[in-house]
Order: C-alpha cells, then sequence, then structure tokens
C-alpha cells in the first residue's frame, strides 16, 4: 500500500525536522541555562530521537514491500513499528505543549492502524 510509504518518509521528515530543531537553541545560546554535562546529554538523546525516526521511517519505507517476500524480515518489521510507537507516545508524553510532537504521535498511529488493518492481514498471513 503507498500510504504506508508516504507517511514512513514523512516520519523520516520529521525526523530532520527534529535533529535540524536540536541545533536551533544550540546556535542561539538557549541551552546555557543548562549545565554543559546536561547541555551535552540533551543534545544527544535529542539527536538519537531524530535519528530514530529518520531510520525507522526509512526502513519501513524500503522493507515495506520485501517483508512479503522474506518471512525473516517479519519480526524485525513488527519491532520497527514498536520502537516507534514508542517513540510517539513518548513525544506526547514529555512535550505535551509541542505540536510536532502531535503531528509525529498522528503520523504514528495512523502507520500502526495501517499496519494492523491492512498489512498485517497480507504480510502475516499464510
Amino acid at each position: 500500500m503507498k500510504y504506508i510509504r508516504i507517511i514512513a518518509m514523512a516520519i523520516a521528515t520529521m525526523g530532520v525536522i527534529h535533529i535540524a530543531a536540536t541545533f536551533t537553541p544550540l546556535i542561539n545560546g538557549g541551552l546555557e541555562v543548562l549545565s554543559p554535562a546536561k547541555q551535552q546529554a540533551m543534545t544527544y538523546m535529542s539527536l538519537m530521537c531524530g535519528m530514530l525516526l529518520i531510520v525507522c521511517g526509512l526502513l519501513i519505507s524500503m522493507l515495506h514491500k520485501q517483508v512479503k517476500e522474506h518471512p525473516f524480515l517479519r519480526r524485525p518489521y513488527t519491532l520497527i513499528y514498536g520502537a516507534l510507537s514508542v517513540d510517539g507516545i513518548a513525544a506526547v508524553a514529555f512535550m505535551p505543549h509541542n505540536p510536532f510532537a502531535w503531528l509525529v504521535f498522528i503520523l504514528i498511529c495512523c502507520l500502526v492502524i495501517l499496519f494492523f488493518y491492512y498489512d498485517k492481514k497480507k504480510l502475516f498471513n499464510e
């Protein structure tokens, strides 16, 4: 289904936006109130969250058609959806006032719904 690929690419794009948004406060000096250790930890966690979105979005987009042909990819493919689900829930839980967190959450929910109602029947029923 092409909608899964489109939403997966949108999630990867949100990861790129997340990484760009990480560097904005660093450039503007918005993180100076934190200690250097906390500043580095926040930067690392923010960059890794953006990379998770990029990698999972790209993997879903690339593996979408191969999962049906190669059954050994089923479990990793499902784990990618699990990782994205945790990331989407955590984004809203930790940043409830951030509209981008809600957008990521909605995109991931749409992706998971499409997976369970469309792909899972086709991919996992033999």
